[in-house]
């Protein structure tokens, strides 16, 4: 997320892979879990025992589909920092450490207080659970660069999800400062609410000479231009480096039409090829990426997806593949990636 490297004195990194159904999360060879994802389905998560709330990591098991997808995991370590755990209703949610340059909290499964209430108030509730936990390290909204919203049938109220950010991004003005890079996909959770969140803030420190900003899609239109509330990337640097978010990111046209549709080759090519743009425009390349995400709406088309990296010799990236829904019925895939660059 932010370095990966040797930097500041705190070394980060992140590691992945998949998740032993016998035997859970492999334990970490070394360093200090800073926040633990996987996906599975129920029965695979179950199997694993994973997903029991109070342990001391931050953590967050998404599950839907038959387990056709093995379940994989994913989490975010670093050596050589102090942490501080942030907890809310019997169940660790964050994570505060500092270096050189900036503090940081990392929030992980921030859930709603009433998994029963409408879906569009589970929203709301999740976003002031974000600040809530924030202000244990006391930051704001406003420090917030990058979220993860997790949405059990999508599809059905993804439009009521826009709302609902919105109103929340309105009433913090949000809009008037950094909208934080995001990704939006649909995903069930092991707690049974409508939606769970995850999110990185950061609070540069005075004359650290660390920067934060937005950054653009050549080959796209900002997505707030067609109502969905995210930057399409965000760019962290330091003197030693640059950390490149890229959000979740689809086979969209300039306009925000969909491209591609039915073609499940024509939208991977579509989608890599928009993140690659948006690497390059901060002279990165996939030989940068340090995590990925791919998202894909049917189990079925890991086999063209594995082929397509394979013709392009891209079969190393640091990935895991998850079955998930995306938030257009007629989209099927999207990609989520970060890189690093040292300085």
């Amino acid at each position: 997320m932010l370095d990966y490297g040797k930097g500041g004195g705190v070394a980060r990194w992140h590691e992945g892979g998949l998740l032993d159904i016998a035997t859970g999360v492999p334990v970490a060879p070394r360093g200090i879990v800073l926040s633990q994802t996987g996906w599975g389905s129920r029965e695979q998560l179950c199997n694993a025992s994973v997903g029991v709330k109070g342990t001391d990591v931050p953590q967050l098991w998404l599950c839907g589909g038959s387990g056709a997808l093995p379940p994989v995991y994913q989490r975010f370590l670093a050596d050589g920092c102090e942490t501080r755990l942030i907890r809310r209703h019997d169940c660790t949610v964050g994570v505060c450490y500092s270096d050189a340059y900036a503090d940081y909290c990392l929030l992980t499964g921030v859930l709603p207080p009433d998994c029963r209430a409408p879906r569009d108030i589970q929203t709301t509730a999740v976003f002031e659970g974000i600040e809530d936990a924030l202000a244990d390290a006391d930051m704001t909204f406003d420090n917030v660069v990058r979220t993860w919203l997790y949405m059990d049938d999508i599809l059905d109220w993804y439009d009521r999800f826009n709302r609902a950010r919105d109103s929340f991004f309105r009433s913090r003005y949000v809009y008037g400062g950094l909208v934080p890079a995001s990704t939006g996909i649909g995903s069930a959770n092991l707690c049974g609410s409508a939606i769970t969140a995850c999110a990185i803030a950061v609070r540069p420190k005075a004359g650290s000479g660390m920067s934060i900003k937005a950054v653009p899609s050549p080959l796209q239109c900002a997505a707030l231009e067609y109502g969905s509330s995210f930057n399409r990337a965000v760019e962290i640097a330091t003197p030693e480096s640059r950390t490149l978010m890229v959000s979740g990111t689809a086979s969209i046209e300039p306009g925000g039409a969909t491209a591609r549709v039915g073609d499940l080759e024509g939208q991977i090519q579509v989608t890599m090829d928009v993140v690659e743009a948006i690497l390059v425009s901060r002279d990165m390349g996939w030989q940068d990426a340090a995590r990925a995400v791919m998202y894909l709406k049917d189990a079925s088309y890991l086999e063209t997806w594995q082929e397509w990296l394979r013709k392009r010799g891209l079969e190393g990236l640091p990935l895991v593949n998850v079955k998930a829904d995306v938030c257009r019925d007629d989209l099927l895939v999207e990609l989520e990636v970060d890189t690093v660059k040292q300085s």
